[in-house]
């Protein structure tokens, strides 16, 4: 995928040529990449952005499982959890 530092995001016209040939951009800041931008056509802007949210959900859906795996919690944490938030909703 092309990548473009965000001090470049200044030009706009050569960012547009980039979306309009590739669709999807890294925008990097001192070389890593921090965001993606997705190129769309204005009728279809709404449910691109719907399908992109949804695949951030399952992706953060998918890391929450993985690290539940990984370190897996207690009952006696959870339980302890419970009495927190419950005291917390009383006072």
């Amino acid at each position: 995928m092309t990548s473009i530092a965000v001090q470049d995001l200044k030009r706009p016209r050569e960012l547009r040529d980039i979306l309009a040939h590739e669709r999807e951009v890294f925008v990097t800041k001192d070389g890593s990449p921090f965001a993606i931008m997705v190129g769309v056509d204005s009728a279809g802007a709404e449910i691109t952005l719907r399908e992109v949210r949804r695949a951030m959900f399952s992706a953060a859906v998918s890391n929450a499982r993985s690290r539940a795996l990984q370190q897996p919690i207690s009952t006696a944490d959870i339980e302890q959890e419970i009495l927190v938030s419950r005291k917390q909703r009383v006072s």
